[in-house]
Parts: structure tokens; C-alpha cells; sequence
């Protein structure tokens, strides 16, 4: 062990002092002595440690092993939520315009997932959210769904009244919620074709609205 080796670790390899130690079979102490006698400054940042072996891995997860998260069973407050909703959306839409927590991250959901058409710009959002947050139709079925006990046949869907067959129409009049039943049983069928196609054939449902 040269004074050259272990400043070339320490200061241009970034290790840490026992990192070091271990390689020259030391201590660390005797690695500090050693620089500073050489007019090394100490500092622990940016250095390097040696990675875990797979034996100290082992030894990690056998320790852990039934330990309790610190923050399992914490539910963080509705202002903490709503907080972070609206950073992460990174709006600035007045989301206590919409009291139902469970309700509005549900359709703040499915304007993420249609980013493209509901929620590229703040305008188009909040035209989504005041239309369908207040929707009678969107209403009723979400508290079906919720009911149901969150029943993926009575998931609140969104539709197309007319066809994305005769070109994706994102406009909100062109909107609605049916259950994720009523929705694939409607198919590619626009609204007033299904509206006959049902009256035709007698064909109802408790997921039908």
C-alpha cells in the first residue's frame, strides 16, 4: 500500500476510507491518517461505496423480513391528496370545485388515460370535469358501480355516441358514460342505432341505463 494508491482511490476513484481499508486489508483510520499525512482534505461526499454482495443482500432481506413498514396503515388526509393531484396534474384548475374526492379522481383517471383528446391543456380538462362531475347519467352510474362493489360489469365506460368508425369525435357532445357491459354490447353501433336495435329485439338489462 503506496501513498499514491490510496490518493489515487480516494480522490480520483471516489471510494470511501473502508472501501479502501478493505482492499489493503486495514482499517479505515489508518487509510485517514495516511491522507492527511499527505495533505489530503477528508470529505464524504460523492465517494463511492463497494457494492453488496450477494451474501450481504441475503442478509438485508432475511433482516427485513417482518418488519413493518413505517407508514403502512397511513392514510394521508383529503387536503394532502388533493395537493398532490394537482401537482402532479400540474393545473391550475380549482379542484375543491369538485367535493367528491373518490368521484373526481375517477375522471381525472380517464382524462389521463385520453391525454391526447381530455386533458392536453387545463381548458379542455376542466370542460371534461364540469360536464361530467355533474352529469346526471355519469352520476348514477358511478353510484352503481360503487354498489355493486366496484362490479366490472357496472364500471363507468366512455363512449362514443357516434362511431369512432366515422372518425375519432372527442368533442364532449359527443360523450357518454355507459357501463363497461352496456358499452361492449353496444360495440361500433352509434347511439341512436343501438337505441333501435334494442327496441327491435326487446333486449334489456340492469346494466343497460
Amino acid at each position: 500500500m503506496t501513498l499514491v494508491e490510496v490518493c489515487h482511490l480516494y480522490q480520483i476513484e471516489k471510494w470511501t476510507l473502508r472501501r479502501i481499508a478493505d482492499k489493503f486489508k486495514t482499517d479505515h483510520h489508518r487509510i485517514k491518517r495516511t491522507l492527511i499525512a499527505g495533505g489530503v482534505v477528508i470529505t464524504n461526499e460523492n465517494r463511492l461505496r463497494a457494492p453488496f454482495t450477494d451474501e450481504h443482500k441475503k442478509k438485508i432481506g432475511e433482516k427485513s423480513k417482518g418488519r413493518k413498514a413505517w407508514n403502512k396503515g397511513v392514510r394521508a388526509d383529503e387536503l394532502t391528496i388533493r395537493r398532490y393531484i394537482k401537482a402532479r396534474m400540474r393545473t391550475l384548475i380549482d379542484l375543491d370545485l369538485y367535493p367528491d374526492l373518490s368521484r373526481l379522481q375517477f375522471l381525472i383517471r380517464i382524462t389521463s388515460k385520453h391525454f391526447k383528446h381530455l386533458a392536453h391543456c387545463d381548458e379542455v380538462r376542466k370542460a371534461f370535469l364540469d360536464k361530467f362531475y355533474f352529469d346526471e347519467r355519469f352520476n348514477r352510474l358511478y353510484d352503481r358501480w360503487q354498489e355493486s362493489g366496484e362490479n366490472k360489469w357496472y364500471y363507468p365506460s366512455i363512449d362514443h355516441m357516434s362511431s369512432k368508425f366515422n372518425g375519432e369525435n372527442w368533442t364532449l357532445d359527443n360523450l357518454q358514460f355507459l357501463t363497461w357491459f352496456e358499452n361492449r354490447a353496444k360495440a361500433e353501433m352509434n347511439q341512436d342505432e343501438w337505441e333501435k336495435f334494442k327496441l327491435d329485439t326487446n333486449t334489456s338489462s340492469d346494466l343497460f341505463i
